[in-house]
C-alpha cells in the first residue's frame, strides 16, 4: 500500500514538472511577440530564433514527461 503511494507521488511530482515545463514555454512565446511589438535593442530574427528554440525544447520535455507519465499509469 505504501509502494503505492509512494509510486503515485513520483508519477503526479514528474507529470507536474512536465506540466511545468510547457507552461513556461507558452510564456516565452508571449514574451517574443511581446518583445516583438516593443521592439526593444534585441534584434528582430535573434529574438525569434532564440524564443523559438527555448519554446521547442520546453515544449518537447513537457509533453514527453506528460505523455511518458500517463502511458505508466496506464500499465
Amino acid at each position: 500500500m505504501k509502494k503505492e503511494k509512494k509510486l503515485r507521488k513520483e508519477t503526479t511530482m514528474k507529470e507536474n514538472v512536465g506540466k511545468l515545463m510547457l507552461d513556461i514555454g507558452k510564456l516565452v512565446v508571449c514574451g517574443v511577440i511581446i518583445g516583438g511589438i516593443l521592439r526593444g535593442a534585441i534584434s528582430q530574427v535573434i529574438l525569434i530564433v532564440s524564443g523559438s528554440v527555448a519554446a521547442i525544447i520546453l515544449f518537447i520535455f513537457g509533453l514527453f514527461w506528460t505523455i511518458k507519465e500517463k502511458k505508466e499509469d496506464k500499465e
